[in-house]
């Protein structure tokens, strides 16, 4: 296990479960946090997509109510990040999963240990659950998720793969 607690946003469960990935996030910690906002936003979408299945199917005892204090509610970020870092802030151990880049910012500024989905997968293949991240970032890419260039040969080079 990576992380004793991962508290996880909306985008990188969306962006994971759309490349059939997301069970890396149970795979990578020992225990998962999803904040109620978060599970909120996935879950209003009027279909159920894979994000919408995958979430569903977790154990609610890993969704979690979270009141965010006024020192991150002054950061004007969206409800899940918002609850995301307040989880951490909070709660000592945790690393988030965020890949907006103000929340990271924020989250930083409170000493916050950050990992957006991206580093997520370069996790991944350290702990040998895909034996290649380019596969995986290439899907990502071809599902809307943008990256720059520059960010994605930085992944592939730490992932070993340049």
């Amino acid at each position: 296990m990576s992380f004793d607690k991962l508290v996880v946003n909306a985008s990188p469960i969306i962006s994971l479960a759309k490349i059939g990935c997301a069970d890396f996030l149970l795979k990578l910690s020992s225990e998962l946090i999803i904040p109620q906002g978060v599970f909120e936003e996935i879950t209003a979408c009027p279909y159920s997509d894979e994000a919408v299945l995958w979430v569903r199917r977790q154990n609610p005892e890993c969704i979690r109510s979270v009141e965010i204090p006024l020192v991150i509610s002054g950061w004007n970020l969206g409800k899940g990040e918002s609850q995301v870092i307040a989880y951490a802030y909070q709660q000592q151990g945790c690393v988030i999963s965020v890949d907006d880049k103000p929340a990271k910012k924020c989250a930083e500024l409170f000493g916050i240990k950050v990992n957006g989905t991206l580093a997520l997968l370069i996790r991944a293949k350290q702990e040998g659950l895909i034996s290649e991240v380019k596969t995986c970032l290439f899907a990502l890419k071809a599902n809307g998720f943008r990256v720059s260039s520059s960010v994605f040969e930085t992944a592939l080079r730490l992932a070993g793969e340049d």
